[in-house]
């Protein structure tokens, strides 16, 4: 039985020492972006289509408060819509103004804009403070397809720094994330719920023991075996791999 004791044992754990990779997977091997230029219905009368979507393929982040074990067992969900509405395939895609709310599953390629999705602000008086008190995820979307939504706020601080959110901020699944296409649970030198700061030097991979993905073809390859492959392709620079 998985346990958090289990999860967060030294033995379980990788580094990612690229912050180029872990700030903009799209540089990762595995990543295939689509933008939505390609995406024309190429004169086809029969194709209805009444706006144009990007997509991404690849690595991508998540945070989220839950307990780690209740994630890795059970994936990432979606909740049923509390409409079905002729716009909510807009909404998924990211098409009304980048913002898409609660529905499908939110992922961004980029990790420093997910740590204010396990961050909670709490007010007090005339003060608040913001207590990171959440986990990111590093979700194996390889062989997924999301929509690849450009930043809304397209002068806010992180974008600035990263100006290639501007183009792809957030990709958003209109499906469940199984839980073996989770690879693990990415954090700093301790998981104590420390504040991260804005932009770090590397991150630890905990391992979830049931990621399981196909490198090469007919050989599958499960947790830590799978997640050093991953690691690897986080940690290239310049053709060579950090150590």
């Amino acid at each position: 039985m998985l346990t958090e004791a289990r999860l967060f044992d030294k033995d379980n754990l990788l580094r990612l020492n690229n912050p180029a990779n872990f700030q903009n997977t799209m540089n990762v091997t595995g990543a295939c972006y689509v933008p939505s230029s390609w995406t024309t219905d190429l004169g086809n009368e029969e194709v209805l289509a009444t706006h144009k979507p990007s997509y991404f393929s690849g690595y991508v982040f998540r945070g989220d408060f839950r307990s780690p074990i209740e994630i890795l067992e059970s994936g990432f969900s979606i909740a049923a819509p509390v409409s079905q509405g002729r716009d909510l395939d807009r909404v998924v895609s990211g098409a009304m103004g980048g913002y898409t709310g609660h529905y499908g599953v939110s992922t961004s390629i980029c990790v420093s804009a997910t740590t204010k999705y396990a961050t909670r602000t709490y007010f007090c008086l005339d003060a608040h403070a913001s207590i990171f008190n959440g986990y990111i995820y590093l979700i194996d979307a390889v062989h997924f397809k999301g929509f690849a939504i450009p930043s809304p706020l397209s002068n806010d601080s992180i974008t600035i720094r990263f100006p290639h959110l501007r183009e792809v901020y957030e990709v958003n699944f209109p499906h469940l994330i199984p839980n073996f296409k989770i690879v693990g649970i990415v954090y700093l030198s301790r998981h104590d719920f420390s504040p991260w700061p804005d932009y770090p030097s590397k991150l630890f991979l905990a391992v979830n023991p049931y990621y399981s993905a196909s490198f090469v073809y007919g050989h599958q390859k499960t947790g830590m075996e799978a997640a050093k492959v991953v690691a690897d392709r986080f940690n290239v620079k310049h053709g060579c791999v950090v150590v």
